[in-house]
């Protein structure tokens, strides 16, 4: 690419880099009334809004007309055939951070992967959560809004996750569990009880691996990631780290009727090709 061409392309965007002129350029897509007001209107001082406004007219993505600021021809294709694609993408971040993970994991074809990823959700429906504890305050939350069956497939072990559970059943909710296998054979604990004495890990390990909660249709698989299946509507799902696979990583919540299929297949399938768990003895 032509030198000079990469040297006008980078002026632009070190001009659009900055906070407040992308602020007048956005706005310049309706038109701004060429007025002493417009930099308070836009939360700017007069500084910051005639300093920007003169870098974007002189960098020909700005022009004054008919007494508005206005986008060129320019300003206009660099919106829609870069910023639009921009912003998308920015608000897909999560979704495209949740692909890297799957991917690097090799767990996955990159076909299945886009399958689960292809799924346009609404910001208000989706929600991304890095920390544990908060992650499984969402979890239980949303499995205790059930109302009809609630498919749970995970690699760790929760005391509140469990209780939800046991509520579940005692309100007639279907519940069905498939656990990791390195549950079952006492290699991994949930992370509340990982550093604390020995006969408290024990006690977890006999009330959790065992017939508890009792009547619970619960399976034993190699289980790939933590995810959680609500009356068919919505579903949380663990990100596993490939760096870091024995620690939580991630996890996002999705109320999309089209994913909760999606993952009620993933979920037929495991359980088809689980055994039952059975009492660690």
């Amino acid at each position: 690419m032509e030198d000079e061409v990469v040297k006008e392309a980078s002026k632009v965007l070190t001009i659009l880099s900055k906070y407040d002129a992308l602020k007048i350029f956005l706005q310049s897509r309706e038109g701004i009334e060429a007025e002493t007001a417009a930099p308070e209107k836009m939360g700017l001082t007069k500084k910051q809004y005639y300093t920007r406004l003169k870098q974007l007219v002189d960098i020909g993505l700005v022009e004054k007309s008919k007494g508005k600021y206005v986008q060129t021809t320019l300003g206009r294709i660099i919106y829609e055939k870069a910023l639009e694609v921009l912003f998308e993408h920015v608000r897909n971040a999560k979704k495209l951070q949740m692909l890297d993970v799957l991917k690097s994991s090799g767990k996955f074809s990159i076909d299945e992967i886009y399958r689960l990823l292809s799924i346009k959700v609404e910001e208000d429906k989706a929600k991304v959560v890095v920390n544990y504890d908060d992650c499984i305050n969402m979890l239980v939350e949303r499995m205790s809004n059930a109302s009809s069956e609630v498919l749970y497939v995970s690699r760790f072990f929760n005391e509140n996750v469990t209780n939800a559970i046991v509520e579940l059943q005692k309100r007639g909710v279907n519940v069905r569990m498939i656990v990791d296998r390195m549950l079952i054979q006492g290699h991994a604990l949930d992370k509340t009880v990982r550093h604390e004495h020995k006969e408290k890990m024990e006690k977890a390990l006999v009330t959790t691996v065992s017939y508890y909660p009792e009547g619970v249709d619960k399976k034993v698989a190699d289980v790939p990631f933590s995810f959680v299946v609500v009356d068919g509507k919505e579903a949380c799902v663990e990100l596993v780290n490939a760096n870091s696979p024995e620690r939580f990583y991630a996890g996002v919540y999705v109320s999309d009727e089209i994913l909760a299929k999606q993952m009620i297949g993933l979920f037929e399938t495991l359980y088809a090709g689980a055994t039952i768990a059975r009492a660690n003895r």
